[in-house]
C-alpha cells in the first residue's frame, strides 16, 4: 500500500519517534498545555494588578508572555509529542491521515485536562490578587475573530510543517499569536483546550459559559477553513511530501 505522508521526523509539529508510547507523548502534551495556560492566566492577572486602567498595555504584555511561553514549550516538547498543546492541530492532523484516532483522542484529552489544571493552578497562585475578570458577554465580532485567529494559526502551523523547515514552526506560531492577541477583539484564544480552561480561570483570560459556547465552534470552523490555503500552497503531491511504503504503525501516532 502506498500512502503519501509528511517526512514526520524531519518537520515541525510531528514527534521524532512516533513509535514512542502514546501515553508518554500525551503526557508531554498535557504538561505543555498546563504550563501554557498557567503562563496565559498568570500574565493576565499579574499585568491586571499593575495596569488595570490600561487595556492596551495588558494586551501587549500578555501577548509577549503567551507567545514566548509557547515558543519555549514547542521547542522543549516538540521532539517528544510534536508540541501541539492545541486540539485543533491534533484534530487536523487526524483529518489529514497523519495521526491515528487513538493518538488523537489521547492528545486531546491530555490537552484539555492539562489546560484545566493550569487554570486552577494559576487561580491558586493569584489568590488575593484582586485582578479583574473579563466581560461575561459575547459579541459577533469576538466570535468571528476566533474564526479568523484560528484559521490564521492553523495556516501558519500546517504551512510550516509542510514546508519541511523544521526549525521555523515554534517562532512562526509565536509571532502569529503575538499579533493575533493584540489584533483580534477576542484576544485570540484559537485553542479549544485554552477556551475550556478559561472557564476555570480568573482574570482577563476568564470566559463565561456563553463565550466558550460561541468560541469553540468558531475555532473549529476557522481550523477547517485553513485547510483550503494550506492544501493549495502545499498539496500532497508537492516536493515536501514523501511516499511511504507502509503507513505509520498501529501503535504509533
Amino acid at each position: 500500500m502506498t500512502l503519501a505522508v509528511p517526512a514526520y521526523s524531519g518537520t515541525c509539529f510531528f514527534e521524532r519517534d512516533p513509535g514512542m508510547a502514546v501515553a508518554r507523548r500525551a503526557a508531554a502534551e498535557g504538561v505543555g498545555t498546563l504550563l501554557l495556560v498557567l503562563a496565559a492566566a498568570g500574565a493576565g492577572s499579574a499585568v491586571g494588578r499593575v495596569a488595570a486602567d490600561s487595556p492596551a498595555l495588558t494586551a501587549i504584555a500578555s501577548a509577549m508572555v503567551i507567545a514566548g511561553a509557547l515558543v519555549g514549550l514547542i521547542v522543549a516538547f516538540g521532539e517528544i509529542s510534536g508540541g501541539h498543546f492545541n486540539p485543533l492541530i491534533t484534530g487536523l492532523q487526524w483529518l489529514a491521515g497523519e495521526r491515528s484516532l487513538r493518538c488523537t483522542l489521547s492528545y486531546v484529552a491530555a490537552q484539555c485536562i492539562g489546560g484545566i489544571a493550569g487554570a486552577l493552578l494559576a487561580k491558586v497562585l493569584a489568590a488575593g490578587g484582586g485582578s479583574a475578570s473579563a466581560p461575561l458577554g459575547v459579541t459577533w465580532p469576538a466570535a468571528l475573530s476566533e474564526v479568523v485567529a484560528s484559521a490564521g494559526l492553523m495556516t501558519v502551523v500546517f504551512s510550516c510543517a509542510r514546508s519541511g523547515r523544521k526549525d521555523t514552526g515554534p517562532f512562526a506560531v509565536g509571532a502569529w499569536l503575538f499579533a493575533a492577541i493584540i489584533a483580534t477583539p477576542s484576544g485570540s484564544y484559537a485553542n479549544p483546550a485554552i477556551t475550556i480552561a478559561a472557564l476555570f480561570a480568573g482574570g482577563p483570560i476568564a470566559l463565561s459559559p456563553l463565550q466558550a459556547v460561541a468560541y469553540l465552534p468558531a475555532e473549529i470552523v476557522g481550523a477547517l477553513i485553513a485547510l483550503i490555503p494550506v492544501s493549495i500552497a502545499y498539496p500532497r503531491g508537492s516536493a515536501t511530501y514523501r511516499t511511504a511504503v507502509e503507513p505509520p504503525s498501529k501503535d504509533a501516532r
